[in-house]
């Protein structure tokens, strides 16, 4: 699988109102000023968004079936729940890794969604090929997905120094026979 940044059509999806309602908030990359966001924010199964999910699974499971299988092909499971990121200024959101460390199986894909826009030390960092150890930010904004190997490619987040939260969301699906089936992670 080629890493590829792939269009949706933002208005469409409308992730980033149902964030900011459900974050009491206006802007999602200045979520880093609003405290009772940082204090309910344990990780990404375990922060406000994860808590609501329900209000937005609908429309999760539609992005995933008109966007991904028109983009991709079939898919035969799909993790549901997303996992939701919040990379705050100044802070680190995820070690470098690949996905095979934490035992994900050969074959799932990755698909990562930015809320905000994405850039430099704000943003997802992705090995150039498996075992290089260099390493790009990609860039990115709302209405943009990008799909990678994730289970081989190291990737992980630098301290953002930018001014910027970076709000996201990732999972992983199994190319295959449908009806693409959620599962947990």
């Amino acid at each position: 699988m080629q890493t590829a940044i792939l269009e949706y059509e933002f208005d469409k999806y409308p992730f980033y109102r149902w964030a900011c309602d459900v974050l009491q908030i206006s802007c999602l990359d200045q979520a880093h000023q609003e405290r009772r966001v940082k204090a309910s924010n344990r990780g990404p199964t375990f922060n406000q968004l994860a808590s609501s999910f329900e209000m937005i699974k609908n429309v999760y499971h539609d992005f995933l079936l008109e966007v991904l299988v028109k983009q991709v092909g079939e898919i035969a499971t799909y993790q549901c729940p997303p996992s939701f990121r919040f990379h705050y200024c100044g802070l680190g959101s995820s070690v470098f890794h690949s996905d095979r460390e934490f035992g994900v199986e050969d074959g799932r894909i990755n698909v990562w969604v930015p809320l905000t826009p994405v850039w430099g030390d704000n943003s997802l960092w992705i090995e150039s090929k498996v075992g290089s150890g260099q390493y790009e930010a990609v860039n990115m904004k709302p209405g943009q997905l990008l799909i990678f190997d994730g289970v081989n490619l190291r990737h992980g987040s630098r301290i953002n120094s930018t001014s910027a939260t970076r709000v996201s969301f990732d999972l992983r699906f199994l190319p295959g026979k449908g009806p693409a089936v959620p599962t947990s992670y």
